[in-house]
């Protein structure tokens, strides 16, 4: 399953680091980016975050969301 392919946010623990997430929607290890952008023409690159210590996130993955890579909510506008 695909990153976009999920019906809501993906909550994820980080830590400090960097953290490469997934904006093309065709990784196969969601949130993040594993490279399956390259080479398929989609003009994405990965979203890059500096986390400076751990922190909960929720990532969405729906694509449909204006504050991409977090969830604002928005794949719960379908069902209204």
């Amino acid at each position: 399953m695909a990153l976009y392919d999920k019906k809501g946010p993906i909550v994820v623990k980080e830590e400090p680091g960097v953290t490469f997430y997934c904006m093309c929607g065709l990784t196969e290890d969601a949130p993040y980016c594993d490279g399956s952008h390259n080479g398929q023409g989609t003009g994405k690159t990965p979203y890059i975050v500096k986390f400076r210590e751990a922190k909960t996130v929720r990532i969405c993955g729906c694509g449909k969301s204006e504050k991409l890579p977090y969830c604002d909510g928005a794949h719960g506008q379908d069902e209204k």
